[in-house]
């Protein structure tokens, strides 16, 4: 069981942490010095997983605000 103030304080940090990473992402999606000793074959993949991981994160975010949203509206205060 978790108070609904610890619940809604770990749902912040999620939501913060996923926020942090898209950045991170997309950063070395741009990152010519990063990518530019790599095969173009797998430059590509490697491209193409930053990308997923960005919009993935962005989902999570969008989810974690949802349920911080919904824990904040509840009356319930332990879950």
């Amino acid at each position: 069981m978790i108070t609904k103030d610890a619940l809604m304080a770990r749902l912040k940090q999620l939501h913060n942490e996923e926020e942090l990473a898209i950045p991170i992402y997309v950063k070395h999606l741009e990152s010519t010095f990063f990518l530019s000793h790599i095969k173009p074959e797998v430059l590509e993949e490697i491209k193409s997983m930053l990308l997923t991981l960005a919009m993935e994160s962005e989902v999570h975010a969008r989810m974690f605000e949802a349920i911080l949203k919904k824990v904040k509206e509840s009356e319930r205060d332990v879950y």
